[in-house]
C-alpha cells in the first residue's frame, strides 16, 4: 500500500545531520501513512465486526478520539484501491 507514498526528504544535501534528519522526517510519514490506513482497515474493511475504536487505539498508542479523526475517506480510497475491497457499510461509530 505504500509504495505510492512520496517521499518528502527528496533533500540533497551534503550536511550529515541535515540529511540524517530529512530521511528521519520521512520515514516519520510514512509510518504515520501506514497509521492512518491500518486504522482505516480495521474500521471499514473488516466484516462483520470491525476492530472496536479502543482495540485499535491502544495498538496504536492513541485515543478513542484520536482514531475516530486519524484517517479521512481518502486513506479509506488507497486502501480499497490497493486491496480491491471495498468498505463495509457502517452501522455507527461504537467504540
Amino acid at each position: 500500500m505504500l509504495a505510492a507514498v512520496p517521499n518528502p526528504s527528496a533533500v540533497s544535501s551534503s550536511d550529515a545531520v541535515l540529511a540524517a534528519l530529512a530521511d528521519a522526517h520521512a520515514r516519520r510519514m510514512r509510518a504515520e501513512e501506514e497509521i492512518r490506513l491500518l486504522l482505516a482497515y480495521g474500521r471499514q474493511f473488516v466484516y462483520p465486526h470491525p476492530y472496536t475504536l479502543g482495540e485499535l487505539a491502544s495498538a496504536a498508542g492513541m485515543s478513542v478520539s484520536g482514531v475516530r479523526t486519524a484517517y479521512g475517506p481518502q486513506d479509506v480510497d488507497k486502501v480499497s484501491a490497493a486491496t480491491g475491497l471495498e468498505p463495509v457499510p457502517s452501522e455507527g461509530e461504537d467504540s
